[in-house]
């Protein structure tokens, strides 16, 4: 098990950033080009569409990658003064809440995409603007996120235990721990 999270989380971090990076670029650029066009009275076409869709991805698919690397906000004024191992516990139960909120999230974006793309849900404007493939990507993204707080549950009950965090070590070839799974 701690093979398969140590290699997972290992490709998620290498490639997850360009996933979300690349929205953010293409936002920039589009919205650069909207702007020039206003100017020039011959605006980009569904820019607040296409927009409004990149940000889907960026959010949605970016928060399971702040999940991973714990890049949340924490509170600690009560349980700073607690000892480790029930900060663990305490930071697993919370990972677990967190798990099963968005997991339960996670069935109606599921379903919500599945009805979009059975009616293949459009927003009408100028132009035909399809919408389904975005609530896809929303659902993924919340999926990726419960995914990644159940690992985290796995790795903070792991340290609540006693044992090291395995998952803060380097790994040299995580292609080489995939394939001995």
């Amino acid at each position: 098990m701690e093979k398969l999270i140590m290699a997972y989380e290992e490709k998620f971090s290498r490639y997850g950033i360009y996933v979300i990076s690349t929205p953010l670029i293409l936002m920039t650029l589009i919205d650069t080009l909207n702007a020039l066009g206003r100017k020039l009275y011959m605006p980009f076409p569904c820019c607040l569409e296409a927009v409004e869709s990149f940000l889907v991805i960026s959010v949605y698919l970016g928060v399971s990658i702040v999940a991973a690397e714990g890049g949340h906000v924490n509170v600690t004024i009560t349980t700073q003064k607690l000892p480790q191992s029930v900060q663990y516990f305490l930071d697993a139960f919370a990972n677990f809440l967190g798990t099963l909120v968005f997991g339960f999230w996670g069935v109606g974006a599921w379903r919500e995409a599945l009805k979009a793309w059975s009616i293949m849900e459009m927003r009408i404007g100028v132009y035909r603007f399809p919408l389904w493939p975005f609530r896809f990507i929303f659902a993924l993204g919340v999926t990726m996120l419960t995914f990644q707080l159940a690992i985290n549950v796995i790795k903070f009950v792991h340290k609540a235990l006693g044992h090291s965090d395995y998952a803060s070590r380097k790994m040299e070839k995580p292609e080489v721990i995939l394939q001995q799974i």
